[in-house]
């Protein structure tokens, strides 16, 4: 069973966010030095492994979430075009542009260049 958490709004409504959701905005606002699966976990109250398995659950894992917030960062990034694509690596974690260019292309199935170029 996935924990949800709910917020109001400034209408009144309640937003439900799952784990999943909480995880996704903590990588976003913490882009280029992610927390690890212990330190996540932690903040949750939680042992990895139990975080382990909650994802699981969602059928997803830390590993996937991470590599989904970096895609979306960066896919925003190039199209934004402010950066160079250096610059964006380095925004992201990687420790080189070459890393990040073999994580894009897996990712999107094209280089960054040729993404940036197509936008």
């Amino acid at each position: 069973m996935v924990a949800y958490q709910t917020y109001p709004t400034q209408s009144g409504n309640v937003q439900v966010y799952s784990l999943v959701d909480e995880i996704r905005q903590i990588l976003v606002s913490c882009a280029g030095d992610y927390p690890d699966l212990e330190m996540i976990a932690g903040a949750f109250g939680m042992s990895s492994r139990s975080m382990r398995r909650h994802l699981a659950e969602c059928d997803t894992s830390y590993q996937k979430l991470l590599n989904e917030t970096r895609r979306e960062l960066a896919m925003r990034s190039l199209r934004n075009g402010e950066l160079s694509i250096e610059q964006i690596a380095e925004n992201l974690g990687f420790s080189d542009v070459t890393n990040f260019r073999h994580a894009f292309k897996k990712w999107v199935g094209t280089s960054p260049a040729a993404y940036r170029a197509a936008c």
